[in-house]
């Protein structure tokens, strides 16, 4: 029965990662509408970017994006974690469990930067997204941990 526990985790940890990638891929994709939105929707601000010459809106843009680029690598690590998981490699378990911490504790402390910081009037997307991916990561991760610890040699 503990065997069966953590039969599946890989696969789980597998559809976060490439749900987090989907995510980042979208939001890069549209990274005007993405930095319009946070000056009205969170910031309310009454900023105009058509008040911006070229090579401002540009780097703006560009300061939206970044961080998208760079969370472009967690999802790529949970899908590598997500393959020593299915393979039962010795460290994946812990490689996984600290991804999962990763991404909660970013997204815990993003959200409390933008509400009480920032005043915003709520968390951006990217922030829940980190915590449900994290929570159900970690949930997963702790369940199928006497399971997987098994199979580890």
């Amino acid at each position: 029965m503990a065997k069966e526990k953590g039969k599946n985790v890989w696969l789980i940890i597998l559809i976060l990662s490439c749900l987090l990638l989907a995510f980042t891929i979208f939001a890069i994709s549209t990274g005007d509408s993405v930095l319009e939105n946070g000056l009205k929707q969170f910031a309310r601000s009454s900023f105009d970017l058509r008040d911006l010459d070229e090579a401002a809106h540009g780097f703006l843009t560009m300061a939206m994006i970044k961080p998208l680029w760079e969370e472009l690598w967690i999802g790529i690590l949970g899908i590598f974690f997500a393959l020593g998981l299915r393979r039962k490699m010795k460290y994946a378990w812990t490689l996984s469990f600290v991804w999962s911490l990763m991404m909660l504790t970013n997204g815990i402390i993003q959200g409390g930067y933008e509400m009480f910081i920032l005043n915003w009037s709520g968390p951006c997307t990217q922030t829940y997204i980190f915590l449900v991916l994290g929570i159900i990561a970690l949930i997963s991760l702790l369940v199928a941990r006497k399971g997987f610890s098994l199979n580890e040699t």
